[in-house]
């Protein structure tokens, strides 16, 4: 039975439904191909928005993936979890790859369009802030820098900030597991453990948004030096403050005290919420920041 084509989600004439379904039906890709608009006449304007057109797809299939995982933790499917945080990551790849092909981009090509994108800036990105909301990390500063100049949160963001993040379902699901410090989980009989291994995963996930911050500050300097202000108004040093920006702290923390620390996780009389040698305690639900 041949599939036939259905009418566009967006309201768009419809395909006709006697005609077989085509890749370029099914994909759209006419429509896709024509939302390339350049600014000016500069060959290299056409590299720049298809990297970041297709950066803003990769991120909705990011925030999908997200969302999921967080019921999926919530449900206890760790199996799971792991199986599409590994999707998630190995998105996060493609999307460094993507950003490393703009060091292709020469600095005079970029510069002979750049003035006409003043007023429009990554920072700009909802999809971005989305994903960091829902990975974790709660900028209380972005918060009242949105405040202070006037301005409401992009819907999503909102939506995202009322809603649990990735942290909120893995600590959960530690807690669930029968963790009260997060050096327990590599003791080891926790070696090899599902819990184990998607914390691992997730501190993984971390590190690949580390590297594109680091990657996107050097690819920034690269192509406008560390003086020149960004489209939007902001400097190099506003980016370079959000390499301490991390969605799941305290497995970076619970590094810092190992392995003695495992060896004595909660001495007789410790006090309870806190661990040995000030490792980081394990509470049901909260934010991470």
């Amino acid at each position: 039975m041949k599939a036939t084509a259905a009418a566009p989600p967006d309201g768009d004439s419809p395909v006709r439904a006697d005609r077989p379904l085509t890749y370029e039906h099914y994909l759209r890709v006419p429509e896709l191909l024509r939302l390339q608009q350049p600014l000016s006449d500069e060959p290299d304007e056409i590299h720049f928005i298809i990297v970041h057109q297709a950066m803003e797809l990769w991120f909705k299939l990011l925030a999908d993936d997200l969302r999921a995982l967080v019921r999926l933790l919530d449900e206890g499917s760790p199996t799971e979890c792991c199986t599409r945080l590994r999707r998630v990551n190995d998105t996060m790849g493609i999307l460094l790859t993507q950003l490393r092909s703009l060091r292709a981009l020469p600095p005079e090509g970029f510069h002979a369009f750049r003035g006409r994108l003043v007023g429009a800036s990554g920072l700009q990105s909802v999809q971005f802030r989305e994903l960091e909301v829902l990975s974790g990390l709660r900028d209380d500063n972005y918060l009242r820098t949105v405040r202070a100049t006037g301005g409401t949160l992009p819907a999503p963001v909102a939506d995202s900030l009322r809603r649990r993040s990735v942290a909120d379902a893995h600590r959960d699901a530690a807690y669930r597991d029968g963790l009260t410090c997060w050096t327990e989980l590599y003791l080891p009989q926790r070696a090899g453990s599902a819990l184990y291994l998607l914390s691992e995963l997730l501190l993984d996930y971390d590190e690949l948004w580390l590297r594109w911050r680091t990657e996107h500050v050097a690819l920034v300097r690269r192509m406008i030096g560390g003086g020149t202000r960004g489209t939007g108004g902001s400097d190099v040093s506003h980016l370079e403050r959000t390499f301490s920006h991390r969605f799941f702290p305290y497995l970076w923390e619970a590094r810092d005290h190992l392995p003695g620390a495992v060896e004595s996780a909660r001495p007789a009389g410790h006090p309870s919420g806190t661990s040995a040698g000030g490792c980081p305690a394990l509470h049901e639900g909260g934010n991470s920041a």
